[in-house]
């Protein structure tokens, strides 16, 4: 595989690519094929972005074990996740305004991981509607959900994922409060959205993008057209979501979303180890660990089964460079943080009835 600069040399310019070898040829083919604000919609953060680079980071800082003389014959990286079958330990995680990127982008999205074998989420804020998706594919499919302020309308949303067949329902927690994207603003990504001549040339020279975009189903958030007051256009629904986003939100809305949702719930946002025992002590009596900070409610009875990435959740260096944190069960051996040797997921399990998983951070 080349490296990264030799691909970019050898690459060109054009919306083709020659040879597909790695996620950067992916993402770079994409920035060819969709105008300017929509590739950094997906590809950009908030603010400083310091919480993007220090996610990246994170994950180049995992690294497998390298063992030597193993028969590798009969490589298998299936794995369950939710108690389901999947062919890789991989979530397509929830976009919103997929459609946006791609022509009924959600339903091609559900399709492909469906084929793939793994889950996928789709947003509340997507384009294609959750009866789109359900309508298109053959298996069940995750719905993350937002919490906005009328409590009503996100009643309603909860029941049509069920009425779907939803298979989880994932729940961000970690945004009450919008964060500023600076390049959106930049780009014009606004509420109304801004226009320019350099923005009309820039959709003009992606026709292909134009194209399939006018073909989809949709060209607003679907998941709201026809259930709200007001109307379907993209910017009125922009302005009613910037006004929904709830600061009240707190953990007895957990217990309210659990006393309307009848299955797998997914707490998507928690970052702290003293949130994630919050997590399991709100009726969790077997917490696991992986790597993806996705503390997980299972079963239809809706007590909690918390996966809280605890082995991915380090304390800031600059706050404390090596610290102990200690199973909530009692006399049992404890584990310590470090950027240079992290604790094992299995260390971190110590205590608890969970079992052991064959991996370490």
């Amino acid at each position: 595989m080349l490296d990264d600069h030799q691909s970019l040399e050898l690459k060109g310019t054009g919306p083709f690519m020659k040879h597909i070898t790695c996620i950067e040829d992916l993402r770079e083919l994409h920035k060819r094929r969709v105008p300017k604000a929509f590739f950094d919609y997906v590809d950009r953060g908030s603010y400083a972005e310091e919480t993007l680079r220090a996610n990246r980071d994170d994950l180049q800082d995992i690294k497998f074990r390298q063992r030597i003389l193993v028969d590798v014959s009969k490589r298998d990286l299936s794995t369950t996740i939710l108690g389901e079958p999947s062919a890789l330990p991989l979530i397509l995680a929830p976009v919103g305004l997929l459609g946006m990127q791609h022509g009924d982008g959600e339903i091609h999205a559900c399709r492909a991981a469906q084929a793939a074998g793994i889950p996928f989420t789709q947003s509340t804020m997507s384009i294609c509607s959750i009866e789109d998706i359900a309508a298109a594919v053959d298996k069940p499919f995750w719905f993350q959900l937002y919490v906005m302020k009328d409590r009503g309308f996100i009643k309603a949303l909860i029941e049509r994922a069920i009425a779907a067949k939803c298979s989880a329902l994932v729940l961000t927690v970690d945004l009450q409060v919008i964060g500023q994207r600076h390049a959106d603003i930049k780009n014009g990504m606004t509420v109304p959205p801004e226009w320019s001549l350099s923005k009309l040339f820039d959709f003009a020279t992606k026709p292909a993008w134009v194209a399939g975009v006018l073909q989809g189903k949709r060209r607003t958030f679907g998941n709201l057209a026809g259930h709200l007051k007001v109307s379907d256009d993209i910017t009125s629904l922009s302005t009613w979501i910037s006004s929904q986003f709830d600061t009240t939100l707190n953990w007895k809305d957990v217990d309210w979303i659990r006393s309307i949702w009848p299955g797998k719930l997914i707490l998507k946002g928690i970052l702290d180890v003293e949130d994630a025992e919050l997590a399991v002590k709100t009726g969790a009596p077997k917490p696991e660990a992986d790597q993806y900070g996705l503390p997980v409610a299972a079963p239809t009875s809706g007590r909690f089964w918390a996966k809280a990435a605890l082995a991915s959740m380090r304390p800031p260096p600059s706050i404390v460079p090596s610290q102990t944190w200690t199973s909530s069960a009692p006399a049992q051996p404890s584990a310590v943080w470090s950027r240079n040797q992290p604790a094992t997921v299995n260390e971190l399990l110590a205590g608890t009835d969970a079992p052991p998983l064959g991996m370490s951070m």
